[in-house]
């Protein structure tokens, strides 16, 4: 599905740091990173992420030169 740019974001994270968990999701994020699809790693990060994404109205958001920031 990554191959054929079904999936325009990656979520993976491990349950914990032991080595075969890290190995088991490597070739979903190895994948993501190799077909420039956004990849989430930290659940502290996807939670803050989907908040965002849920509560930030399209209006609300303005498109601005890199100057303005």
């Amino acid at each position: 599905m990554l191959h054929n740019h079904e999936i325009d974001m990656v979520v993976n994270i491990p349950k914990n740091l032991t080595s075969s968990e890290l190995s088991n999701g490597y070739k979903i994020r190895r994948a993501a990173i190799d077909l420039n699809v956004p990849l989430i790693t930290n659940s502290r990060l996807a939670s803050a992420f989907i908040y965002a994404f849920c509560t930030t109205k399209l209006e609300d958001i303005d498109i601005k030169a890199w100057g303005e920031y």
